[in-house]
């Protein structure tokens, strides 16, 4: 199987050994920056090579206490979170000013859907994923979000690559390792190594998985 893994930054594909992981499939890692405009560009020319796979790994911010800190998911539902207008106190997307069809494809009642991860048999826990381009900070903008969008997480890239590859009609799953809470920005609660390790070894146990004649 021709797997491509993909993040954010380089940073995010340190722990991987990619030996172990190139002896039952052929494993490619890519770099596609940070935000939707950038992921949006480059995912577009990961999947001109036809990958079997792509496998997105990356940190998040989870909304909920529900999930903990260094905790690994599989993101099922993606949102756009702040592609739209703010509208005094609230907040205005594409499908509410009526700019675009909640249910025209591959939009499903203004969802990102990735049919494949519902029928995952998996422990990992599937959850919602808001993408933005300006991370939650300070406490105003983050119960704006919560109260109208209720994702369990946020992220910055997940949506593009949801969006590009139900659109390519590409197989695809978002891991992702909760890093921190999403509360007025304090980087000294934030758990990147923690989070890495954990995605990391989910991700490698899920490629082993794979019967290797895929």
């Amino acid at each position: 199987m021709q797997i491509a893994i993909v993040s954010a930054t380089d940073f995010e594909q340190n722990l991987f050994d990619i030996n172990a992981l190139q002896k039952q499939h052929s494993v490619k890692f890519y770099t596609h920056g940070i935000g939707l405009m950038l992921s949006t560009f480059h995912l577009c020319e990961i999947v001109k090579s036809k990958p079997d796979l792509i496998i997105q790994c990356g940190l998040a911010g989870t909304y909920h206490n529900h999930l903990k800190i260094g905790e690994t998911v599989i993101v099922e539902n993606e949102i756009l979170g702040d592609t739209g207008a703010q509208d005094h106190l609230g907040l205005l997307d594409l499908f509410d000013m009526q700019l675009m069809n909640a249910n025209e494809f591959p939009f499903s009642k203004s969802m990102l859907k990735n049919e494949y991860v519902t029928h995952l048999n998996t422990s990992l826990k599937k959850v919602s994923g808001l993408t933005v381009n300006l991370s939650s900070g300070n406490a105003s903008t983050i119960q704006l979000r919560k109260e109208k969008y209720n994702a369990d997480i946020e992220t910055m890239e997940g949506a593009a690559l949801h969006y590009v590859c139900l659109q390519k009609e590409i197989p695809f799953i978002q891991f992702r390792a909760i890093s921190n809470l999403v509360e007025p920005r304090n980087k000294d609660n934030w758990k990147m190594k923690e989070a890495i390790e954990s995605y990391t070894e989910a991700i490698t146990e899920f490629i082993h998985q794979i019967p290797s004649n895929l």
